[in-house]
């Protein structure tokens, strides 16, 4: 059987790390051929979603690599994206894909050498971890893990997170920073168990307590998702069974 190669994905900023990427070339360090570079303007402009849907498409790792912080030829673009990856990378946990495969580092235009030895350590790491295709069901949990990241409320906490702690809020109030942080990743968590009642309801109606006994959750939490979830207009009242409802995903449903 042969070495496993796994497939890398690198989103590069056009000032630093791709500059450095093409000074290892012309300087021709030697590093594994395994990574395909998307060239973007900012690290900072690298979105969650591409990174959930470059691992539903089956690539084993992903690195975002930017300007040295300080350096950024946006001034808080590498910050941005500093946030972005962490929320990521929390995502990635939550639905049961690993953190490891996603990487954020920084390389300078000058960095010829280090982009090498970046990439190298990185895919060295990927293969020990095995193909992505090696975790049950990794489509699905990537989709599910991009749909949650797409979710307005944790796009607007992550897009304010470095404004409001380097300037402050409105208010001139302060912020605890690991309270802000639990906020988020309780929002994860509460959006990825709506996402998993929306599935148990993908393919018929059902009720509350079917659900909350297939997912193992409380009745009362599953029925309090539906019914914000009912309001957005993602679940449909179907019809009763007695004195129960019945539930289900209404067209267009999935986020």
């Amino acid at each position: 059987m042969s070495e496993f190669e796994p497939k890398i994905l690198g989103f590069l900023c056009n000032w630093c790390s791709y500059a450095g990427a093409d000074l290892a070339g012309v300087s021709r360090v030697q590093y594994p051929p395994n990574i395909r570079v998307i060239r973007v303007m900012c690290s900072g402009r690298v979105d969650p979603h591409f990174i959930f849907k470059a691992f539903e498409m089956g690539i084993d790792g992903v690195a975002v690599l930017g300007c040295h912080i300080g350096d950024c030829h946006y001034q808080s673009g590498n910050h941005q994206a500093e946030k972005k990856i962490e929320l990521t990378s929390q995502a990635l946990k939550e639905v049961g894909l690993q953190p490891e495969r996603l990487q954020l580092d920084w390389v300078s235009a000058a960095e010829g050498q280090r982009f090498g030895q970046l990439i190298t350590s990185f895919t060295d790491k990927i293969r020990e971890l095995g193909p992505i295709s090696d975790i049950p069901d990794y489509q699905n949990k990537a989709k599910l893990g991009g749909n949650i990241v797409g979710v307005t409320r944790l796009r607007w906490l992550v897009g304010k997170e470095y404004e409001i702690f380097e300037k402050g809020n409105v208010y001139k109030e302060e912020i605890d920073q690991d309270e802000y942080k639990n906020i988020m990743w309780q929002n994860i968590e509460f959006e990825f168990k709506k996402e998993l009642i929306c599935s148990a309801l993908a393919e018929e109606p059902r009720m509350v307590r079917d659900i909350a006994e297939e997912l193992a959750l409380p009745n009362k939490l599953v029925f309090d998702y539906i019914t914000e979830m009912e309001n957005e207009g993602r679940i449909h009242l179907v019809d009763f069974d007695g004195n129960l409802p019945r539930y289900r995903l209404a067209k267009g449903g999935e986020p």
